[in-house]
Formats: C-alpha cells, sequence, structure tokens
C-alpha cells in the first residue's frame, strides 16, 4: 500500500493556494442572529435585522481588495436617520459612544447606510462587539422621531471568521476604517422624505392625548390625508384631521421641531365673527400649504354654497405664522368668497 502522507500534504497545500486566492463564487452562510455574504468579486458583508424593524440592520463589511480593515455601519430603511444629528452606539447595555456627523459617521452610497467614520470609535467598538450579546444604535429619524435599533451579536464572531477564510486574511487585524471605496451618498429632498413618511408616532400619540379629535383611524377620518410641509431645515408643519363633515374637513395643526430644542407645538390662530370679533382658535378648515412661499390657507364654508364663512392666509416668519390676510361673513346671501368683507388688514 502506498503512503498516502504525499498526497494529503499536496491538497493541503493546494487548499491553502486556493484559500489565499480569495472566494470562487458568490456564497452565503448564516449563523444564529447573523447572515454573511460574500459576492462573486471576493467583497463580504455579514448582517443581522434590527429587533423591532427588520426592515433596519446592522452591518459589517470588508472589501475584496486593499487594506483589511472593516468597515461598520447600519441601515435605516424604516424610518429615515437626521444625517446632520448625533448618534450614540452602545454595547450590551454600556457606556454610550456618541458619533457626530462627518466627523464620526456618514451615508455613503445611500441615504439609508451609515457608516462610522471614526476609526478609533469604531475600532474600539467593534472589540466591545466581540464579547457583547447586542448593540444598541440611538438615532434621531428626518421627522425628529427617537428611535433604538437593537440587534443581536449572536453568531457575529462566526461570520467574521468565515468571511476571513473566504478572504484569505485570517490573521488581519479587527480595525475599522470609512468606507474608502464607497462614494459619500448625495443630498436628499428631507421636505419630501417627511411628507412620506407621514405622521410620527410621537405626534399621533400626542393629538390623541391632548385634543378632542377623532382618532385619526376612525372611519370618518382615516382617509383624509395630513398636510405636511417643511417650513425651516428643522421645522416641520403638520395639519392633522380632525373631524369631517359633509362638506370641509377640521384641521389641528402642529410644529415639529427636530433642532436642538425639539419638540411638538400646537398652533393656534385668529378667527373672526360679525358677532363675536376677533377669537382664537386650535381649528382651521380646509387648509392647504404652499412650501415654496412657506403660506398656509384655510377656507371654512357656512354653507355647502361657500356664500358665507371666513377665509384666511398665513405666512411662516422663522418661528410662527404670520396674519396676512383675512375675510369673513357670517349672513349667507350668494355673496361668493373674493366678495366677503376683509377684515384684515383693514382697507
Amino acid at each position: 500500500m502506498s503512503d498516502a502522507r504525499p498526497a494529503a500534504a499536496f491538497l493541503g497545500a493546494l487548499a491553502l493556494v486556493l484559500l489565499a486566492a480569495g472566494p470562487a463564487g458568490a456564497e452565503t452562510r448564516t449563523f444564529e442572529d447573523w447572515t454573511a455574504n460574500c459576492d462573486e468579486a471576493g467583497a463580504c458583508t455579514a448582517t443581522s435585522p434590527s429587533l423591532a424593524s427588520p426592515a433596519d440592520h446592522l452591518f459589517v463589511a470588508r472589501a475584496a481588495t486593499g487594506k483589511a480593515d472593516w468597515n461598520l455601519g447600519f441601515s435605516t430603511n424604516a424610518a429615515l436617520a437626521d444625517r446632520d444629528r448625533p448618534i450614540n452606539i452602545r454595547v450590551a447595555g454600556g457606556a454610550a459612544t456618541t458619533l457626530r456627523p462627518a466627523s464620526g459617521y456618514g451615508p455613503f452610497a445611500a441615504p439609508q447606510d451609515f457608516y462610522v467614520t471614526d476609526p478609533a470609535a469604531g475600532t474600539r467598538i467593534f472589540a466591545e462587539m466581540a464579547a457583547g450579546a447586542a448593540l444598541r444604535v440611538e438615532y434621531v429619524d428626518i421627522a425628529g422621531g427617537a428611535h433604538d435599533l437593537d440587534a443581536s451579536l449572536a453568531g457575529l464572531s462566526a461570520a467574521l471568521l468565515w468571511i476571513d477564510e473566504r478572504q484569505g486574511r485570517l490573521d488581519s487585524p479587527r480595525r475599522i476604517a470609512a468606507p474608502g471605496h464607497l462614494a459619500p451618498a448625495a443630498a436628499i429632498d428631507e421636505g419630501a422624505r417627511i411628507a412620506a413618511a407621514g405622521v410620527p408616532p410621537l405626534l399621533a400619540e400626542a393629538h390623541a392625548r391632548t385634543s378632542d379629535c377623532e382618532a385619526l383611524e376612525s372611519e370618518l377620518i382615516a382617509g383624509v390625508e395630513p398636510v405636511i410641509g417643511a417650513l425651516s431645515d428643522t421645522a416641520t408643519l403638520y395639519a392633522l384631521p380632525c373631524t369631517a363633515g359633509a362638506y370641509q374637513v377640521a384641521y389641528r395643526l402642529y410644529v415639529v421641531e427636530r433642532g436642538e430644542i425639539g419638540g411638538i407645538r400646537p398652533l393656534y390662530f385668529a378667527d373672526y365673527s360679525e358677532d363675536f370679533g376677533w377669537r382664537g382658535t386650535d381649528l382651521l378648515m380646509s387648509v392647504a400649504f404652499d412650501a415654496e412661499t412657506a403660506t398656509l390657507t384655510s377656507f371654512a364654508k357656512g354653507r355647502g354654497l361657500a356664500d358665507c364663512g371666513t377665509a384666511g392666509t398665513w405666512v411662516w416668519r422663522d418661528f410662527d405664522f404670520a396674519l396676512v390676510e383675512f375675510r369673513a361673513k357670517d349672513t349667507c346671501d350668494g355673496t361668493p368668497p373674493q366678495d366677503w368683507p376683509r377684515v384684515f388688514p383693514q382697507r
């Protein structure tokens, strides 16, 4: 019988050569809560979904060529993170690492994909991940809502080892670097994104708790779209349907501020009646908002013929709406809205 040791040695050497040459094709493997994938070119990524929102996920990645540094990041598909606000990252409930926009983290390739760009902070977090059970990313979305992206770390070490083997980098250091092979994500139309995202949960809760309006999901209101528009770089107008009648809808309006002093503020407006004079209201009828001119209009019909009622125009100035014009007519006598008496400014 011939000695099998030379053949075994040859096969072992061949395996090392093939490993050093990199992956032969695309492949995906699952390790507990992590899924690792290497593409045809040899670039590899491992991801773990958010425990609360599977559309979001934590990821680590490494390019096929160049330095052996890793990239660490997270994707916010459900609620887009505000790229101009700091984020916190903490492992297993430990102390938070705060990352500032641009210097600490930023979006690359796609607006929802954020990468750690501070090498020292990223490498420290990466080391903590090896021994931790879970990681949390605390961020604020573009509409001002706070979010926690919680992801399990179970299976991460095995996924990283598999990628090391696939890329032939078993002795590479566990370092984090900015994704030098990716371009920064393009600027986005935040106003359009905010409008598309709908009513923030915190605002919906505040609206239900502090108003006498019908529930947003009620039969009469559910089909009425809110009016949403950008007021500034950090403030957004939300007009939420309150009650619905036969020919008009009443709205309650709020400003949601997502700047350093954030919060939700209900808005109040001037109203006029020939019988009672000027008074305040937190409801406007048939609301429309022009974001280009920051102009808000309201048209309240006294009856379906629209021959009586009120019509107001306001413009946003820095921190509140300023009244531009108000017309009011109590008597319904066939007069069209453009001919209603103007009570502000007075002639």
